[in-house]
């Protein structure tokens, strides 16, 4: 080709999240040429066989074909509802195969850009994760463990019995994923945001959606509750807004992000909000006049959740640089940073009470990640006490049971763990019933391997 300049070795191409697609000379170690075109980043990237047509997924929700001979964009391929995270050609260098975060595979026709079959049937993840403040709730029938609300992106929540494991109702209403979701301080009400661009509250005794909040104009990823009942949301229109709950109005909209929003938490005492961010800052904002009165900036890269230790003294910051910061909000100054993770750290949570025995110093946090772990880390001397081992995907969420002697991990292995505090263990799994759950197709005739893998994934057996 002519990058290549007599011959198709010793070229590689690379995608990224800056929306470009590079081709480097090996040998030399150039960049020989970029593509640009996709409005959001880039995740897979495909070659032909004969080497001159390139494909790439994005989560601009697209499918580009491209001429490698020419450098142009031939063909852009639009059908999937969500992130393609994976494309492939087939052998005949003419199909292509797309996977997407919509939970559909398609098939499509390079030359034509034709849609030449959609499988559906991919299981949906479990993503943010939130106990009830009470832990008796109506809901449990007298037990003594509470109730966990689980958001998914089969765009439902579900409200699940602690003690017994058990799935006890599941919310329906919301028209994409579900990122977010809190609970008001008194138990009675859930609050979960979506890819839909809306927040929906629901009566946690009925399963019923009493109001759905509109106003943000692209994916809301984060909802916390003040104390007083109010709402706030964090959105990927680089805004954080304040809801009258009752109303179901906008009665306060923050702006200073430059990029998403994909956190945020009121410390105890109402007064203070914090907001994490794409942008790698987070901001400091007082309730009350709704200024920004603090930006705090030393992550590397995108900073993905926040929260105050129980004596609002402290913040907690996680980040896709891999690392947990501790910091001092009112001055700004970073106190500790935990290294462990081997992969990009999504949530963060403080334990509410310190554990008895407690930490020497007092006080843990857990921190949830992409390497599929969960990290117990001692405050006070920044080690990690424990690592719980056990999801089989990523862990996007982590929260702590009113007594701090729980942990709760969301994951997009589709389950849900609980985890004793004290010995890293895994105590629970829950998992939502799937569609052929318990169905046994052991020597069942004429089923193909990737029919058998899919149903599999829905719960059965082989």
């Amino acid at each position: 080709t002519p990058l290549t300049k007599g011959g198709y070795r010793g070229i590689l191409a690379s995608c990224s999240s800056d929306r470009t697609i590079k081709f480097w000379d090996i040998n030399q170690g150039k960049c020989l040429k970029t593509y640009t075109g996709h409005s959001n980043s880039v995740y897979s990237i495909a070659f032909n066989n004969e080497g001159e047509i390139l494909a790439s997924g994005s989560g601009d929700r697209t499918i580009k074909i491209w001429d490698c001979n020419t450098d142009t964009c031939i063909r852009t391929l639009h059908g999937h509802t969500n992130e393609v995270c994976s494309v492939a050609f087939s052998s005949d260098g003419h199909t292509l195969v797309g996977v997407s975060l919509d939970q559909t595979v398609k098939l499509w026709d390079s030359r034509s850009g034709q849609c030449l079959k959609t499988w559906y049937g991919n299981t949906d993840w479990a993503l943010p994760v939130a106990f009830s403040p009470i832990p008796l709730t109506p809901l449990t029938k007298g037990g003594n463990g509470g109730i966990l609300a689980s958001g998914s992106n089969d765009k439902t929540i579900k409200i699940w019995d602690l003690p017994t494991g058990n799935c006890i109702r599941s919310l329906q209403g919301h028209g994409d994923f579900i990122y977010g979701i809190a609970f008001s301080s008194d138990g009675q009400t859930l609050a979960s945001a979506s890819t839909d661009s809306s927040i929906r509250l629901w009566t946690v005794s009925t399963g019923k959606c009493f109001q759905i909040l509109q106003g943000h104009t692209d994916w809301v990823y984060a909802v916390a509750f003040h104390p007083n009942g109010i709402l706030a949301s964090g959105s990927a229109d680089c805004t954080v807004k304040l809801w009258d709950v009752s109303q179901g109005k906008c009665c306060q909209n923050l702006t200073g992000h430059s990029d998403k929003i994909f956190g945020i938490a009121f410390d105890q005492t109402g007064e203070i909000l914090a907001s994490a961010s794409a942008d790698q800052t987070v901001r400091i904002w007082d309730y009350q006049t709704g200024n920004c009165c603090k930006i705090i900036s030393g992550h590397d890269n995108r900073v993905y959740a926040v929260a105050f230790s129980p004596d609002s003294k402290t913040l907690a910051t996680c980040s896709t640089d891999r690392t947990v910061k501790l910091w001092d909000w009112q001055t700004g100054e970073c106190l500790k940073t935990f290294v462990g993770h081997t992969n990009w750290v999504f949530s963060v949570a403080f334990s509410p009470i310190p554990p008895s025995p407690p930490c020497e110093g007092g006080g843990i946090i857990a921190s949830a990640s992409h390497d599929q772990t969960v990290r117990i880390w001692d405050i006070k001397t920044g080690e990690c006490r424990h690592i719980c081992t056990g999801h089989t995907h990523l862990v996007s969420a982590v929260t702590f049971s009113p007594d701090g002697q729980t942990i709760a991990s969301g994951s997009q292995d589709q389950t849900v763990r609980i985890w004793d505090v004290y010995t890293g263990e895994c105590n629970r799994v829950l998992r939502a019933k799937r569609l052929y759950e318990g169905m046994n197709i052991a020597g069942v005739k004429g089923l193909t391997a990737a029919t058998i893998t899919t149903l599999q994934a829905l719960g059965a057996l082989v």
